[in-house]
């Protein structure tokens, strides 16, 4: 699973990418449940400090293996979302899951420019993906995360870092 990026024919550098921008960026937003993990029971018996007190058939249990990630990082861990200011940035993003997996992906800091409407929060269904182009001014290091309550709560959220 990832992205695939198609660039029109006159519009890319020799390299592929886009003539009109500077940096680009890939970000997935997704829940990934690893209690289907094929590892489970074997983790439970390397990790756990008592193997028989987990009871991988209970809600918390299974509410605690549902990793909500960007990129499969967690909780500000996702690294290289770097810029400069004043660069033309070119985002792809991408939702993926099931049907309960609706992400809100948030700037804090910076706005994008989504269909020709500036934003700082986008709506990405499951299995949706979206173009959101950024011309940073504002330096520091920002929050980037889904914007839906509980997937904050769980760790879906990143950095990014405007540098000079």
């Amino acid at each position: 699973m990832g992205h695939m990026i198609i660039t029109a024919q006159g519009k890319a550098k020799a390299d592929g990418s886009p003539v009109d921008v500077d940096r680009e960026l890939i970000t997935s937003f997704m829940v990934v449940d690893e209690n289907q993990s094929p590892y489970l029971q074997q983790n439970i018996d390397t990790y756990a400090g008592n193997p028989a007190s987990v009871d991988p058939g209970s809600d918390e249990f299974a509410e605690s293996n549902l990793m909500h990630s960007i990129n499969g990082y967690v909780f500000g861990n996702l690294p290289g979302l770097d810029m400069k200011k004043g660069e033309r940035v070119r985002w792809y993003l991408m939702g993926m899951g099931t049907e309960v997996d609706l992400h809100t992906p948030h700037w804090h800091g910076n706005t994008v420019l989504v269909d020709q409407h500036r934003r700082d929060v986008v709506e990405l269904l499951p299995a949706t993906m979206l173009t959101a182009d950024m011309q940073p001014d504002n330096l520091g290091k920002w929050l980037y995360h889904c914007h839906v309550s509980d997937h904050i709560l769980a760790g879906m959220l990143a950095t990014f870092t405007v540098n000079p």
